[in-house]
């Protein structure tokens, strides 16, 4: 009989370098570290089919630096709130170099420009990110090189209520994401 638990070693070198990319992506210290963790040919898309078909701001499959941009347009708008971003599990199929991660942020508004609080309420968005990797041999050389978030749509769609409500009604027409879905 062969057993389902992991040998005296371990999960492999691959596995842990997949399961540490995935954790560092959904927690990252900075844009910067999590541009890092990206392959430079990388895209990020919205999921799910008919919320991207019909919200087109949605609709953006990005490159790298359009992500960047969305997390600097929407980082105008959010602040992380307690208890803060927390990873619920992380699944690895390290034959196929996929992971999913299931989380939430904890999220409140604030004034864009000025950057103050726009208010206490705090709204938790679970995220559901799958994440595609690179094929390098090296797995130190590794990197993401698709990911797709899956948001709450409800959350989402009431965190930009309260976006708009602290900013006048309205955001920039650079912000992409969960925020711009009305409830």
């Amino acid at each position: 009989m062969t057993s389902t638990k992991p040998g005296r070693g371990g999960p492999s070198p691959l596995y842990r370098h997949l399961h540490t990319l995935a954790t560092s992506h959904a927690l990252p210290h900075s844009v910067d570290h999590l541009l890092s963790l990206r392959h430079p040919s990388a895209t990020h898309a919205w999921g799910h089919a008919h919320l991207v078909r019909t919200n087109p701001l949605l609709g953006d499959v990005m490159d790298n630096a359009a992500f960047a941009g969305h997390l600097a347009s929407t980082g105008r708008y959010v602040a992380s709130a307690a208890p803060g971003a927390t990873v619920h599990e992380v699944v690895v199929d390290e034959w196929r170099r996929r992971a999913v991660v299931r989380m939430s942020y904890h999220l409140c508004a604030k004034r864009g420009a000025e950057g103050g609080e726009g208010g206490a309420e705090v709204v938790e968005n679970e995220v559901v990110w799958t994440l595609a990797f690179s094929s390098e041999e090296e797995v130190g050389e590794v990197r993401i090189v698709e990911s797709v978030e899956f948001v709450d749509a409800s959350a989402s769609a009431r965190l930009g209520t309260l976006v708009r409500e602290a900013n006048g009604g309205s955001v920039g027409e650079d912000v992409r994401g969960g925020i711009t879905l009305r409830e």
